[in-house]
């Protein structure tokens, strides 16, 4: 019990000291990979309708990006409410883009959890798209985002990031503390 404890106080701790230490890092909004636009990486996903994709079928869509995984219970939760946020103010604006929740637990998460997922959310949007990869390509789309993820005490932790991306799939603007609003996201 008291071994629970100290782990639970200690991922509190990191989780809540995380923003700070990404900011303080830069939290850039260059791809991590040099020159190379998140649609240009390799690799097939799967999306919740069970189809078939390489990152290329979605050039030309201006588009935020975020990483997570079905099961999450803390990062993800808070990735959702900005990633809800930022769509509707995207819709106030009158911008369009393209949302796309890409698996960092590729082992677990199926199309199945990820309709799920969107049902218990009510997202019915055709513009969200949740997509599943092999853990290979799936660790260079978070290394190329520069989204760290690791495991703790057997559960996947990650970075909370979310990217905005022009329709070549270059970062505009990253958004990697929880205090940053959707609208200073969203601005030119």
């Amino acid at each position: 019990m008291a071994r629970r404890l100290v782990s639970a106080a200690f991922l509190s701790a990191l989780l809540l000291a995380l923003p700070a230490a990404v900011a303080a890092g830069g939290g850039g909004t260059g791809l991590a990979g040099g020159g190379t636009t998140l649609w240009q990486l390799p690799g097939r996903f799967v999306d919740e309708h069970e189809r078939a994709h390489t990152l290329a079928n979605f050039a030309g869509q201006p588009a935020v990006v975020a990483m997570e995984y079905s099961e999450c219970r803390f990062v993800c939760t808070v990735n959702w409410r900005k990633l809800v946020e930022i769509q509707a103010e995207a819709e106030r604006r009158g911008q369009k883009l393209s949302f796309f929740v890409i698996s960092i637990d590729p082992e677990h998460d199926t199309p199945a959890l990820w309709r799920e997922y969107r049902e218990m959310r009510g997202m019915k949007r055709d513009n969200w798209h949740f997509l599943t990869g092999k853990r290979a390509d799936t660790d260079l789309v978070a290394k190329t985002l520069g989204i760290r993820w690791w495991l703790y005490d057997g559960r996947v932790m990650h970075d909370f990031r979310i990217l905005r991306l022009d329709a070549r799939g270059q970062v505009l603007r990253a958004m990697d503390a929880f205090d940053i609003s959707a609208a200073s996201f969203l601005a030119d």
